[in-house]
């Protein structure tokens, strides 16, 4: 009985050597739909691959390269060895493998991305993308989520060349990736604007949902005009990240605060209730000069933003007396808040004096600094105030970033409403 064409000794020169010529090529299974091909010629032999995908009932045949057969020693290029066809075998399955997947219908082999990314755009702009046919509300985002991350790292990817991995390495990188602003350039933050390493990567998780959303957009529109077969290659490799879109809901009451202002040092309580009076991050307070406080304007002036945008602070009268108190007799280039010796607070000064000022004062579940912020918009909020106008005053580009931080911040607040107004039916 002949040996199976599935396990031909072509493993070694001296096996292979024993084989008859013929133009029917000999072949060893790697593995389910794989096998490795050995052609016998008259004067030596050549690998080749045979892959069969699934759902497929036809073979793809791929030339490897020449057997080490003569005294030609395998460099892993022109002359390969079996282990070394073994290895180019299993690249060229992974080729046809990721073709496969990415679904590309023949229209569209050629093009690339940045193709996709065109057409789903000129889309939005017309208003095909939505359910209702109206231009899309956010061009500008749209605008820079392609310019700075979707096009420089994939808008030159053929999309017959796209496949499940490329995108999932694609997601895995976003949330280690630099924050741009919209024009693509690096936004340089205070450090201890991070102030919370679990919600910093909860933070940068969700932009990168944000990202990905544009993507699955886009991709799922060429789908729609007949670009692509299937959804394989994006439908879990882009997957959003889970739990990432939870906004921070921790605040101070008035009590809570005092308690806290009661239990910190001098020095640290200054910083305390300059950000409770003025909703400023700690990395702009720390770098609050004397120049940039106006009292006659009631104002102050924050150089030092999350946005990278200067910003201006209203102060209430109260704020106007603490800081007038602070800045009195001292020039306009020293800073405000100042460490008790003399020495400009650093990043991360704050963290393990507000820890320790927590579990003195008994406040529990402990805030971090950034909860000061929280907390002065919070009783803004509670008060009545206008999202529109608290958002103007946290330095916020549109109301949008608000509701989703601060408007359900305050349940006693809203069930006080309802308890208040509702009618007794």
């Amino acid at each position: 009985m002949s040996r199976s064409t599935s396990d031909a000794p072509i493993s070694t020169p001296t096996a292979r050597e024993r084989l008859a010529p013929r133009g029917e090529p000999y072949y060893r299974a790697i593995h389910q739909g794989l096998a490795l091909g050995y052609r016998r010629g008259r004067r030596g032999g050549s690998w080749l691959a045979r892959i069969r995908l699934p759902d497929s009932a036809s073979y793809l045949e791929r030339k490897l390269g020449t057997a080490d057969d003569g005294p030609a020693l395998p460099d892993q290029a022109a002359i390969l060895s079996y282990p070394q066809a073994v290895k180019k075998a299993e690249a060229a399955y992974i080729e046809a493998e990721a073709k496969r997947l990415s679904g590309t219908l023949p229209q569209a082999a050629r093009s690339t991305l940045n193709d996709v990314f065109d057409i789903y755009r000129a889309a939005y702009v017309r208003g095909d993308t939505g359910r209702d046919n109206q231009p899309g509300r956010d061009l500008p985002n749209l605008d820079s989520v392609l310019k700075c991350h979707l096009r420089p790292k994939l808008g030159a990817t053929r999309l017959d060349r796209l496949n499940a991995e490329m995108l999932k390495n694609f997601r895995n990188d976003l949330p280690l990736a630099p924050r741009l602003s919209r024009s693509g350039n690096p936004v340089v933050r205070d450090r201890d604007d991070d102030f919370d390493e679990k919600d910093a990567l909860r933070a940068r998780r969700n932009r990168a949902n944000r990202i990905l959303n544009v993507l699955r957009a886009a991709l799922n529109y060429a789908k729609t005009q007949h670009w692509f077969a299937t959804d394989a290659a994006w439908n879990t490799a882009l997957a959003p990240y889970s739990g990432v879109d939870q906004a921070r809901i921790r605040y101070l009451s008035v009590d809570e605060s005092e308690r806290l202002k009661g239990h910190v040092e001098e020095d640290f309580r200054r910083l305390v209730r300059g950000a409770l009076l003025t909703g400023c991050r700690f990395g702009s307070l720390r770098h609050l000069t004397c120049g940039d406080v106006d009292l006659a304007a009631r104002t102050a002036l924050t150089r030092i933003t999350k946005s990278g945008e200067t910003q201006i602070i209203r102060l209430t009268r109260e704020g106007c007396q603490f800081l007038g108190e602070i800045v009195k007799g001292k020039r306009p280039k020293e800073f405000v808040f100042v460490r008790a010796d003399g020495e400009q607070w650093r990043p991360s000064d704050q963290q393990r004096r507000m820890e320790k000022g927590c579990s003195d004062a008994g406040i529990d579940p402990a805030i971090t600094f950034h909860g000061m912020r929280d907390t002065f918009a919070s009783h803004l909020v509670m008060a009545g105030v206008p999202l529109l106008t608290v958002s103007k005053l946290l330095g916020h580009k549109d109301t949008r970033t608000t509701e989703k931080y601060y408007a359900h911040l305050a349940p006693d607040h809203l069930q006080k409403a309802i308890d208040d107004h509702l009618p007794k039916f």
